[in-house]
Formats: C-alpha cells, structure tokens, sequence
C-alpha cells in the first residue's frame, strides 16, 4: 500500500475536513451516523483508492463495525458498490 498517498476527506455529515481517518471522526463526532452501514460504502472506496486489497478491506470493515466480512460484503453489492 502506497505510503505517501492521502486522501482528504470531507465529513459527509458536518463537512469538516477530516485530518483523521474517516471512520474514527464519524465515531467520535457523529455516532448515530457510525452506527449506520452506509458508512460501510465510504470506508470500502476510501480503502480500495489506497491501494488495499478487496478482501483485507473487507476484512477491516467487519473488525471495526463487529460483524463478518461477508456481511460487509452484501451490504456493499445492494449498494451497487462492485465487489
């Protein structure tokens, strides 16, 4: 995975800028929001943009929302997100 590659985020809820990962400001700032799989969506193409492997990201998702990746996984397809 690129080292020196940044994505700059945008809250989608507040729209701060994000100089943190995405998924610890949502948690932290918006938890109604964190607790909802939409933000499932943004982390995957957040991941897959930095290089990270499908399967890891999908692995990675799962830890941080306790669930399975292949949950994570048929969230993203009815999202129409390809996986």
């Amino acid at each position: 995975m690129p080292t020196n590659s940044k994505i700059e985020n945008i809250c989608p809820f507040c729209k701060k800028k994000i100089d943190r990962p995405y998924w610890a400001h949502v948690q932290s700032e918006h938890p109604d929001e964190y607790k909802k799989k939409q933000t499932w969506v943004k982390l995957f193409k957040d991941y897959i943009s930095l290089g990270m492997d499908q399967e890891i990201s999908l692995q990675v998702i799962a830890e941080l929302y306790n669930t399975s990746p292949s949950e994570v996984k048929s969230f993203l397809k009815q999202q129409g997100v390809q996986v």
